[in-house]
């Protein structure tokens, strides 16, 4: 396992902009081992089967660096689910219907006093599909997403595959949704194209309740995809980014009814993870 000083030093040294208020990015030099260490980025905790550790679930991605990675000498990151991948909540009431490992900033080492959802922010990340392990898009997929801190809703999320309720024409699309208590609306989609990645920048304001999307593919520039459009995004959220795997025909209770196959291995990749600080107007967009 690395030592306190080479994750957190490493992890320092990629924030090169002093607007960044939280940085995700995976330096070079960090092996799987580091994500069970509890000084690193992400949260060793949380969100992932029991019986599991984030060294068994993360791969790192030596495909081509991300538009945000590359910059910094990072490297991406695969979030992995397969049987094992039940998560509960506080070690109880086990979500059996769904497969779910996703990393989160590490309040060990994570900034304070609800840096990532107050203000005016912008979230980067980038994502393309596994190449080796591809999803089963008969499924919903919750992949990036802010969930509020009283657990009540998430108000913002990135989706692909069958959505609940839908007729799943749109399965092989990235869609940017609202807030969940609202009815998630589409707020932007594009397709989730293999072996490219496709990346984003969500503008948050928490003062004004509103949220404007810029995104690119491969290593090009981001352009903006919508103005500033209304969305509650009250609730002082933590985010999340892997995969969350819903069942299809999910009954009343869906974390518990609802069909999953067994066999399953499927992958998701990220990169350039990280929060900067917009509230002078600016966002990166290369």
């Amino acid at each position: 396992m690395f030592a306190h000083s080479l994750w957190l030093l490493s992890s320092i040294s990629l924030a090169t902009c002093a607007t960044i208020v939280w940085d995700g990015r995976v330096p070079s030099d960090v092996a799987v081992a580091g994500f069970d260490s509890k000084t690193g980025i992400f949260d060793p905790d949380n969100v992932k089967g029991q019986s599991l550790s984030f060294s068994k679930i993360v791969r790192l991605d030596a495909g081509a660096a991300s538009l945000f990675d590359q910059q910094v000498s990072a490297q991406s990151v695969e979030v992995t689910i397969d049987d094992n991948s039940i998560f509960a909540p506080g070690g109880s009431q086990p979500q059996t219907a769904v497969r779910r490992a996703e990393l989160m900033p590490n309040p060990a080492t994570a900034p304070s006093d609800n840096a990532t959802s107050t203000g005016v922010k912008t979230l980067h990340f980038s994502i393309k599909p596994s190449a080796d392990r591809p999803l089963n898009t008969s499924h919903e997929y919750l992949m990036t997403f802010m969930e509020r801190a009283d657990f009540a809703g998430n108000p913002i999320s990135l989706k692909t595959g069958t959505l609940i309720g839908s007729d799943g024409a749109t399965k092989n699309d990235l869609q940017i949704l609202g807030n969940s208590k609202d009815g998630s609306k589409a707020l932007f989609s594009t397709p989730f194209t293999e072996d490219v990645f496709t990346n984003f920048a969500l503008l948050m304001d928490f003062n004004k309740n509103t949220v404007q999307v810029f995104s690119s593919t491969g290593t090009d520039a981001l352009t903006k995809q919508t103005n500033a459009l209304p969305n509650d995004l009250s609730g002082n959220g933590a985010l999340h980014f892997g995969l969350n795997k819903n069942p299809t025909n999910p009954g009343a209770d869906s974390l518990r009814q609802g069909d999953q196959e067994s066999g399953i291995l499927e992958g998701v990749v990220y990169g350039g993870i990280f929060v900067e600080d917009s509230a002078d107007g600016k966002v990166t967009l290369s």
